[in-house]
């Protein structure tokens, strides 16, 4: 595959990505590809559980825009690694305007990818877009209340008091206050489901980039964002990939949020969340992707 770094601007903040184009392609108007855009997850980089996608998709004579969201990897923002859930959204909407401006990209070929909290997004987006011909989200995050429910009352307490006390912090300029992303064992982290901890390891491949904290008034940016409530508005068609024993993401929030998309596929693995990112079910779901996608290109 051929790769190309951009960058691009959200409401005065710089934003970096990648294109990555089929070998040979040229950046050219006489070039038209169709385009995925791809949102990652929860405190990711946008190189995160991404790569056997990528190459799937641009063997199949596809395109993928993977950008980092502000504060994260190589994109600008302070502070780093605050996961700002609206911010989010914003950047994710720049990045399709980006990517449709590419003189090589065919703007009627847009297709919406995300994964988790970025799947969530991925449903955000294509209720906004009618133009898009497919979208796909994978384990995503569809209810910040039904995520709730899989925290213990004793974490989301300790969680919430540092984030107020650091919100109150950034109003007299304080030094943020960070929290631990995964926990370990019994160690307290935003998310501590069993086995996630050593899976965010897996995938962030020693990132240079990346650690395992997060600025603590995040938790207020968003908490109650349910992209089920658009579902609805969604007109193209979708696939959504969720894990049967997902302990972050409930299968029911996901099932409800299906039932609201008038033209929906659900294909469920396996196993936990990580599923999609590594492990026996992950080439089943890279050709099911794969597919989907040809399918809707052909009609």
């Amino acid at each position: 595959m051929d790769k190309h770094n951009t960058e691009f601007s959200v409401a005065g903040t710089t934003l970096r990505g990648v294109f990555h184009l089929p070998d040979n392609s040229k950046l050219d108007n006489t070039t038209e590809l169709p385009i995925i855009v791809m949102g990652n997850g929860y405190a990711p980089e946008w190189q995160f559980g991404t790569a056997s996608f990528i190459e799937a998709f641009t063997a199949a004579g596809f395109a993928t825009f993977n950008f980092d969201y502000r504060t994260f990897g190589q994109s600008d923002g302070q502070p780093r690694q605050m996961v700002d859930i609206p911010g989010q959204q914003d950047d994710f909407r720049g990045a399709i305007a980006h990517a449709l401006q590419q003189p090589w990209v065919d703007a009627k070929k847009l297709i919406i990818w995300g994964s988790s909290l970025g799947g969530g997004h991925a449903i955000s987006m294509a209720a906004e877009h009618a133009q898009a011909v497919a979208m796909i989200a994978q384990v995503p995050h569809c209810c910040s209340r039904a995520a709730f429910k899989t925290v213990s009352l004793s974490a989301v307490g300790k969680g919430m008091s540092k984030a107020i006390i650091d919100s109150l912090g950034a109003l007299l300029n304080r030094a943020p206050i960070y929290l631990p992303i995964l926990g370990q064992g019994d160690e307290y982290g935003v998310m501590s489901h069993a086995g996630w901890y050593e899976s965010y390891q897996i995938i962030a491949d020693n990132s240079p980039t990346w650690s395992n904290k997060m600025v603590a008034r995040s938790l207020l940016k968003g908490g109650d964002y349910r992209p089920i409530t658009v579902a609805g508005n969604i007109t193209c068609p979708s696939l959504l990939v969720p894990a049967k024993d997902d302990a972050g993401v409930p299968l029911s929030s996901v099932e409800e949020t299906a039932a609201k998309i008038k033209n929906v596929e659900v294909f469920p693995i396996e196993g936990d969340h990580f599923g999609v990112y590594y492990g026996a079910q992950l080439q089943d779901v890279v050709d099911k992707q794969v597919q989907f996608i040809q399918q809707q290109l052909s009609r």
